[in-house]
């Protein structure tokens, strides 16, 4: 009786062991490569796909190159003031990142904000332009394995 006792707390000790482990990202956000799809505010039409090469990676900064490989629909409100570079910012303890697609300008962006979760990060691109808001949709980013 003892045994199965000894069974139970071993298996108990275990699986709170491997349900805390499941809280840690598998997904890790760093330097390298990443495809990206932005969709529109239905999450279903998709608007572009690229990659994402971050470059720069110190504290909580990030920079890097935006490569636009399927743009689905130019006349979005946004894309054309899109650039090929970006800055952002990256909250590991809230495993959260933020992104502005062209850092260049600041009456006229895309951002990227999003949430690192187990396999992507996922998240909201919105238009900000001088006048309030404009265009909103989702967007999810993926690691480009190596």
């Amino acid at each position: 009786m003892i045994k199965a006792y000894m069974y139970v707390i071993a298996f108990l000790i275990f699986a709170s062991g491997c349900s805390s482990s499941s809280d840690d990202s598998t997904f890790t956000f760093g330097k390298g490569s990443y495809n990206f799809v932005m969709y529109d505010s239905t999450g279903k039409k998709i608007m572009i796909k690229g990659i994402m090469k971050v470059a720069g990676y110190q504290g909580e900064k990030i920079s890097g190159t935006l490569e636009y490989t399927n743009v689905y629909d130019e006349n979005f409100s946004g894309y054309s003031s899109m650039s090929k570079e970006f800055e952002g910012n990256v909250i590991k303890k809230e495993k959260k990142v933020w992104i502005n697609t062209n850092p260049r300008i600041a009456d006229s962006n895309v951002f990227w904000n999003m949430i690192i979760g187990k396999s992507s990060m996922n998240g909201e691109w919105s238009y900000s332009m001088f006048r309030g808001a404009g265009s909103k949709g989702k967007i999810k980013v993926t690691q480009i394995k190596e």
